[in-house]
C-alpha cells in the first residue's frame, strides 16, 4: 500500500479526520479485525429477563409516574436510501424487456422473490401497495394508453413509474419518505409519519411535547422538511434531523492494485462508516433517556398500542435501574458503604446490571472494591428489547468477551463471529432470541453529566467487508455497529418483548403482509 502524500494529509484534515485515524484504518484494511468471541447465547433467566405481567404493570406505572422527571427523545437512523427494499424491482427494471421476455419465466430464472410467480397475481396484488393510488395518478398523467398495453408491458411500467424520477422516484428516496400504511383513502402514512405517531405517545410529558431526531443524508433534507411541514399541525411533535458526520467516514482499499481508492483527480475517496458512526449523533442529544428504533420497523393501527406499551415498560425498567444506580453510586462516591452495604451493591451490579467482575476482585480491600464498582457502574445503560428467534436476519444477544476480555452481554452480528469455528458456530445456532433494535438508553451519569460515548466503543469490533466501487472490487472498513461494538462498554439489560413489536419492511412485498395491510 502506498504511503500517504502531503496532499493526502491536507485533504484528510479538510475532511475532518486525522492522519493517525486514516493510518489506523489502513492497517485494519491490511490486517483485518479479530472476531468477537461469544461464550453463550443469552437466554431467559441467563441474560434475558422475562417479565411477569404483574411486573410489566409495575414498570408501566413507574414510567407514567416518573416520566416528568426526565427529558425524553426518540432517535431514528434514517439516512439510507431504500435500495435493498427495492433490490428485485431494480433488477427487473434494468433487465426485463417486455417484447423479449415472458414475465413468469424471467421471474423464475432470476429468482426474484419480490414478484408473484404468476403475472395476473402480480398485477392484481399491486393495488395492495399503499402507494398504488399515487402511482396510478402518475401513470394516468404520463401514459394514457397504459391499460391498452400487453400485461407484460404493464408489469414493467408499474415498476418503472414506482422507481424512476418520471414517477414516484422511490428508487432514490429513503424509506422514511415511502408510504407504508393505508388506513383509508385520505389517510395513507409514510414510515416517518408512523414514527411521529409513536413518539407522541411515549416521549411527550407534562414538561415537553414529543421529541424525535432522524439521522438523514444531506441530499434528502428537503424531502424531510417538506413532510415535516405537511405534518406539523397533525402531530405536536418536535422534529430534528442530523447528518452522519464526515469525520466518521472511512477509506477503501482497491483489491486490484492493493492501494487506497482514489478519484480521477487522485484524491482519496471516503465512504460513510456505517451506522456505528451515529454514536457521534447520539452524543449530541441532550435528553436523559433516548428511545432508538429502526426506520422500517413500524406498526399499523392496534399493533401500535402493543409497541407503545412495551416502549413504556422498557423505559420504566430503566428508570427503576437508574434510581438504584444513583443511590448506590452516591454511596460509593461518599465512601459510605460498610461491608454489608457493599454486598448489596455487588448483588445489584451483578444481578441487575449484569456486571461480571475481574478475576481477583475478592482479594481487593473495601476501598479497592468501591473504586472498581464505581468504575463499572458509572457508565451508560441500555435496556434492549429482544424477540424470539424466527430466523430473521440481524444480530442477537450473547454473552461475549468485551474489549478487556471480561464476560459481558453484547449484541453481536453474524459477521462478527468466526463461523468456521465449530464451537462458535454451535453457540450462534443455539441462540433463542434476536435483536429487533428496540433500545432505551440512559446517556448521563448519576450526577446528570453527559458521558463521552466514544469512551465505551470497542474499535476492534468493526467490520471489514468486500463491496464494489465503480464496478471494481474494494475492501471497506465499517465502524463498530451502533448497538454492537459501539456500545461494548455499556451496562446492558435484555428484556423479552412480543414479536408483534417487530414488523420490519426489509423488502417492498413486506408491505403486503397482514400486519401492514
Amino acid at each position: 500500500m502506498q504511503a500517504l502524500t502531503e496532499q493526502d494529509l491536507d485533504y484528510i484534515k479538510q475532511h475532518g479526520l486525522s492522519p493517525e485515524e486514516v493510518q489506523r484504518q489502513m492497517e485494519i484494511l491490511e490486517k483485518g479485525l479479530p472476531h468477537t468471541e461469544i461464550l453463550a447465547p443469552a437466554t431467559i433467566n441467563d441474560g434475558i429477563v422475562k417479565l411477569p405481567e404483574e411486573e410489566e404493570n409495575q414498570f408501566l406505572q413507574k414510567f407514567e409516574t416518573n416520566k416528568d422527571l426526565y427529558t425524553l427523545q426518540k432517535f431514528v437512523p434514517a439516512s439510507g436510501a431504500a435500495t435493498r427494499m427495492f433490490k428485485d424491482w431494480h433488477f427487473f427494471h434494468q433487465n426485463y424487456q417486455p417484447g423479449r421476455h415472458y414475465y413468469e419465466r424471467f421471474v423464475k430464472q432470476n429468482k426474484l422473490k419480490s414478484f408473484e410467480p404468476d403475472l395476473d397475481d402480480f398485477l392484481n396484488d399491486f393495488s395492495g401497495f399503499p402507494f398504488y393510488e399515487d402511482l396510478m395518478q402518475v401513470i394516468s398523467e404520463n401514459m394514457p394508453g397504459y391499460f391498452q398495453l400487453d400485461e407484460n408491458e404493464q408489469a414493467w411500467h408499474l415498476i418503472h413509474y414506482t422507481l424512476s424520477e418520471e414517477g414516484l422516484n422511490y428508487g432514490q428516496k429513503p424509506k422514511a419518505l415511502i408510504k407504508f400504511h393505508r388506513y383509508n383513502k385520505n389517510d395513507i402514512r409514510t414510515a416517518l409519519e408512523e414514527h411521529l405517531v409513536e413518539a407522541d405517545t411515549y416521549t411527550k410529558t407534562n414538561a415537553q411535547e414529543g421529541q424525535v431526531m432522524f439521522s438523514i443524508s444531506p441530499q434528502h433534507q428537503k424531502g424531510f422538511e417538506e413532510l415535516f411541514d405537511n405534518l406539523k399541525d397533525k402531530y405536536p411533535v418536535a422534529t430534528q434531523t442530523s447528518y452522519q458526520k464526515p469525520e466518521t467516514d472511512t477509506v477503501m482499499l482497491d483489491l486490484g492494485t492493493g492501494d487506497l481508492v482514489r478519484n480521477e483527480n487522485g484524491q482519496l475517496v471516503f465512504r460513510p462508516g456505517g451506522h456505528g458512526s451515529l454514536i457521534n449523533n447520539l452524543q449530541d442529544l441532550n435528553a436523559d433517556i433516548v428511545f432508538v428504533k429502526n426506520i422500517d420497523n413500524v406498526q399499523k393501527g392496534d399493533r401500535q398500542q402493543i409497541t407503545e406499551k412495551y416502549k413504556k415498560i422498557l423505559a420504566g425498567y430503566l428508570m427503576d435501574l437508574l434510581e438504584k444506580n444513583k443511590r448506590f453510586l452516591t454511596q460509593l462516591r461518599d465512601e459510605k458503604p460498610i461491608h454489608e452495604d457493599l454486598k448489596a451493591i455487588e448483588n445489584f451490579a451483578k444481578n441487575e446490571l449484569n456486571i461480571r467482575f475481574i478475576e481477583g476482585y475478592d482479594t481487593l480491600n473495601n476501598s479497592g472494591k468501591r473504586k472498581y464498582l464505581a468504575y463499572k457502574m458509572n457508565r451508560p445503560i441500555r435496556v434492549a428489547g429482544m424477540v424470539k428467534n424466527t430466523g430473521e436476519p440481524g444480530g442477537g444477544p450473547f454473552w461475549a468477551k468485551d474489549q478487556n476480555g471480561i464476560k459481558s452481554l453484547q449484541i453481536v452480528e453474524k459477521a462478527q463471529i468466526d463461523t468456521n469455528n465449530p464451537e462458535q458456530k454451535a453457540i450462534l445456532e443455539n441462540a433463542t432470541h434476536f435483536n429487533p433494535v428496540d433500545l432505551v438508553l440512559s446517556l448521563k451519569d448519576f450526577e446528570g453529566k453527559k458521558f463521552d460515548l466514544k469512551d465505551f466503543v470497542n474499535e476492534q469490533a468493526g467490520f471489514v467487508t468486500e463491496k464494489s466501487y465503480n464496478g471494481q472490487p474494494v475492501k471497506v472498513y465499517e465502524r463498530p455497529g451502533l448497538w454492537n461494538g459501539g456500545m461494548d462498554g455499556w451496562n446492558t439489560i435484555f428484556v423479552e418483548v412480543p414479536l408483534d413489536t417487530f414488523t420490519p419492511v426489509k423488502t417492498v412485498t413486506d408491505l403486503l403482509k397482514p400486519e401492514h395491510q
